[in-house]
């Protein structure tokens, strides 16, 4: 069984070794051994290897149209899970929930973080200076 996690703003895959109730022991590619809150695990997941999923992530990310991803997202907090399943379909794998993490994660000026892997959709007026700033 591998992992997706938030290793300090940063999305790390690994193996789980063990696991308890408020934490698991997970080894990543590098055969470094890490323990982790139970609270920074978003993902779990039997295939593909960790590298592989995480790349596969990374691609289906840049799929994601920020603008119409804010279009339709919930006014209210919502998990990157619950976005995935909206913009690909009710069926969305992994892959593609990873890659609506990574996506939300690193636009800040559209989505703001509201916990680990939650987020709230920035008001339309932040939006708009954010995107003229840039």
């Amino acid at each position: 069984m591998f992992v997706l996690f938030d290793e300090a703003g940063k999305f790390m895959a690994g193996r789980i070794l063990s696991e308890a109730d408020t934490s698991a022991q997970v080894e990543l590619d590098s055969g470094k051994r890490v323990k982790v809150k139970a609270a920074n695990l978003l993902l779990k997941f039997e295939k593909p290897a960790p590298a592989e999923f995480m790349a596969t992530a990374q691609a289906a990310s840049q799929h994601i149209e920020l603008e119409m991803a804010w279009e339709f997202a919930p006014d209210e907090e919502f998990g990157f899970a619950d976005l995935a399943r909206d913009y690909f379909s009710d069926k969305a794998t992994l892959e593609q929930q990873a890659g609506a993490l990574f996506r939300l994660f690193e636009a800040p000026h559209y989505f703001r973080r509201a916990g680990k892997g939650r987020f709230r959709k920035a008001p339309a007026e932040i939006v708009q200076q954010a995107l003229a700033a840039i």
